[in-house]
């Protein structure tokens, strides 16, 4: 998939060499995606053709990959800046050790590579990105005492200096890179989650509330993790559950969420669903349980298969048509068991007067714990 500027999807891989990557980094100015998981693969942003593929890990800044060998046996492995277009070998930076399993965070604005430590005294080891000059971050004496660290944007990252003690989170910060200035302290809840596709993200109360790194404000609720984000492109793409990837795109509006009055329509056990799953009840569903029930606005939903569930009950439906998010909230009753359940509890309901493009998160009721439907949205066409 590409996005251009107005974040609208232009381009979509199809042919025999498709692949499923597990994150995804946007060189704007290279026009290359680099995609990965146990390799590497650079793709022209205009048809999607493979350009390269490497069984290297690539650290995007700016328009330099930079690439190291994240499964080295006996690290320190190499460490390379290589043109993201052709993977071509601009200069290698011997100096700077990554080691395996290590992950490297590169500040070249101040000139600065840091990677996790294997020694038993500090956290961090603090490399110059080219030897011949010093380090220029002003804060870095300060920054050398951090037990963890981890990059938001450009400008921003999260700090600890705690440990784990007392039965209590350690405290962290949303710092100002370029100033070491302290803009948000959190000591009640870990404040950030990394993810393999969209790097680390600064969240609320719950994972799916992400906050604006830039101050900490309330940025957008999602009903799943995104795949990319960038609060200054105004730009998010989420996972779909049935497939694809929906692009959100940051608009001025207000927000409308009104409640959606449904009718419970049938409801029944399906074999076949094994996941959460929400889709137009059109007959396409693997259900032969709920295959007559099928109709206009009709929806089916289900939690997929559950230990010791085996019915469910939608408390509401909301719909909020400055953001074209559609909410489902359901609950479950304890599980009987710990065995996975053989058929998938589903249900069809029919909305009433609603019609257009949605993008549909199943949301459990209460909101927390949640039992099911975590990572999950659906896109779906309401005639």
């Amino acid at each position: 998939m590409r996005l251009d500027a107005a974040g609208r999807v232009v381009a979509q891989q199809s042919d025999a060499d498709s692949f499923s990557p597990t994150h995804v980094v946007l060189f704007e100015d290279a026009g290359v995606v680099v995609a990965g998981g146990s390799w590497t693969r650079g793709l022209d942003l205009r048809t999607l053709d493979t350009l390269w593929k490497t069984d290297s890990e690539c650290v995007a800044v700016a328009d330099r990959c930079y690439a190291y060998q994240p499964f080295t046996t006996s690290p320190p492995g190499t460490f390379e800046e290589r043109d993201p277009r052709t993977f071509a070998l601009v200069r290698s930076l011997p100096h700077i050790k990554v080691g395996q399993l290590t992950t490297p965070t590169i500040l070249s604005d101040w000139n600065l590579v840091v990677v996790p430590s294997k020694s038993s005294d500090h956290w961090f080891d603090f490399f110059s990105l080219d030897p011949a000059a010093p380090i220029t971050l002003p804060w870095i004496d300060r920054l050398r005492g951090a037990r963890s660290i981890a990059l938001l944007s450009a400008d921003r990252a999260i700090v600890s200096y705690d440990g784990w003690q007392n039965g209590r989170f350690p405290a962290s910060e949303l710092t100002d890179i370029a100033t070491g200035r302290l803009i948000a302290r959190y000591e009640d809840r870990l404040p950030a989650v990394a993810t393999a596709a969209a790097g680390t993200l600064l969240i609320g109360a719950t994972v799916t509330e992400v906050l604006d790194p830039r101050d900490s404000s309330h940025g957008l609720d999602l009903p799943t993790l995104p795949l990319y984000a960038s609060f200054e492109k105004g730009i998010v793409v989420l996972p779909l559950g049935n497939g694809g990837a929906a692009v959100l795109q940051r608009e001025a509006g207000h927000s409308s969420e009104h409640a959606v009055a449904f009718t419970s329509i049938a409801e029944g056990a399906c074999p076949a669903i094994d996941f959460t799953r929400v889709q137009l009840a059109d007959g396409t569903a693997d259900c032969p349980a709920l295959a007559a029930a099928r109709g206009a606005r009709r929806i089916l939903v289900s939690i997929g298969k559950l230990p010791g569930i085996d019915r469910f009950e939608i408390s509401g439906v909301t719909a909020d048509e400055a953001t074209g998010r559609l909410a489902i909230r359901a609950g479950v009753g304890e599980p009987r068991s710990q065995s996975l359940a053989s058929n998938a509890p589903t249900q069809v309901i029919q909305l009433e007067s609603l019609t257009g493009h949605w993008l549909v998160g199943l949301e459990p009721d209460p909101l927390t714990p949640r039992p099911f439907g975590f990572w999950t949205a659906f896109a779906i066409d309401v005639p």
